[in-house]
């Protein structure tokens, strides 16, 4: 897989939806904020190329958003702003470290100023679409609230928004289709969607598997590099195997992506210090789904890659989750990505339990190999190089 075919739009949907699922309130509010964005800048007469640069930035805005806490101070009408600028800058320097959008990266780090003769224009539609959909009751009919929204903006429209994208929104909102269309989750936020698919390189993958993994592993003190650490397993153990180097290559980007659906875990299970509830397990079973479901949505041919991410906890035996795959139904690169997530695991330390010795490692992975859950020559690979798998998993302390 030298390259990857990408949709740009259905990979950033994916990576902000999966932050919203956990929480109603803010199912799709990146889709949303892209939707009212997008007309905004059309009634603003912007070029293609600026209202795909709107798309993208609207996509990724919250980016920076760790935690249900920081989310949920951004649902005030007006937040403090140093709860505000957290997750600003955040997003900033996350989106920076991707060239595919570090261009994007100042959208994000000013998505939420206040308004003045120097904001450039980008952050002030985002920052109108966004107050938007947090002004919107999800639960009420969107039409009867078109005069409420349009007195808010119109009052604070000179010193905490533009006044050019104000009238903007009052141009706008004399559409019904346009607030029926974000009632009834029809979005619209392009003009033709072949403009947002390209090939990516895998230098290109890598990169946001890399994002991915910054994320997920942020969201909780307790796996630290977690996902950075399976995918340098992975990788370790796919040489090992003489795997051509593109396949190498992706199959690291599928480790960093193996825990995506965790970031529609809440908060509470994620951080939970100690062994999880047989409840507490069930809610968290429920990420590797996500993962599988998000990057299908990537692009044409994405299935490959998000099996290789999201099957590492399947079984042989058919015993594993979520989908309950046998072994006729897991390829060697899913079965490689179960033996690394446990080797890894194993090695780390917990809250409630110190990394384990290479003995005690060696003795679980096989008490696995002989219950049927994980392939019996990946796992005597990984045992064979356990010195030098630990001295990765240290790297990642």
């Amino acid at each position: 897989m030298a390259q990857f075919e990408a949709d740009l739009i259905s990979t950033m949907r994916s990576l902000s939806r999966a932050g919203d699922i956990n929480k109603q309130v803010f199912l799709d509010h990146a889709e949303r904020v892209a939707h009212i964005a997008y007309h905004l800048g059309r009634k603003l007469d912007w070029t293609e190329a600026e209202l795909n640069e709107l798309v993208l930035s609207a996509l990724l805005h919250d980016v920076g958003i760790l935690t249900s806490d920081e989310q949920l101070a951004l649902a005030d009408l007006e937040p403090v702003r140093e709860r505000v600028s957290a997750h600003c800058l955040r997003g900033y320097r996350l989106v920076r470290s991707i060239s595919l959008f570090s261009g994007l990266a100042r959208n994000v780090l000013e998505h939420h100023d206040y308004y003045s003769p120097n904001l450039r224009p980008i952050p002030a539609v985002l920052h109108v679409a966004d107050r938007v959909d947090i002004i919107l009751k999800k639960d009420t009919y969107y039409l009867w609230q078109v005069e409420d929204i349009l007195a808010y903006f119109t009052h604070r429209q000179g010193d905490v928004f533009s006044p050019e994208v104000v009238e903007a929104l009052r141009r706008v909102a004399q559409t019904p289709s346009f607030w029926l269309d974000l009632q009834h989750r029809n979005y619209q936020y392009a003009a033709g969607r072949s403009s947002f698919r390209r090939k990516l390189t895998i230098d290109e993958l890598e990169e946001l598997g890399e994002l991915v993994a910054t994320i997920v592993d942020a969201k909780s003190p307790w796996t630290g590099d977690h996902s950075k650490g399976v995918a340098d397993v992975a990788e370790f153990l796919a040489r090992k195997l003489d795997m051509p180097e593109t396949k190498v290559r992706t199959i690291k980007v599928a480790g960093l992506l193996h825990d995506l659906g965790k970031l529609a875990v809440p908060d509470e299970i994620l951080m939970h210090p100690g062994g999880l509830s047989r409840e507490q397990r069930a809610v968290m079973q429920q990420h590797t789904y996500h993962t599988y479901h998000l990057i299908r949505e990537f692009g044409p041919g994405a299935e490959e890659l998000a099996g290789w991410a999201a099957f590492h906890h399947e079984r042989l035996d058919g015993t594993g989750y979520p989908f309950g795959l046998r072994a006729e139904q897991l390829g060697l690169e899913a079965r490689l990505m179960a033996v690394a997530d446990i080797t890894q695991s194993l090695l780390e330390h917990r809250p409630y339990r110190p990394a384990m010795s290479k003995d005690k490692v060696t003795a679980l992975l096989r008490n696995n190999v002989q219950a049927g859950h994980i392939d019996p020559e990946l796992t005597e690979l990984a045992i064979a190089h356990l010195d030098e798998i630990m001295a990765i998993v240290d790297k990642h302390r």
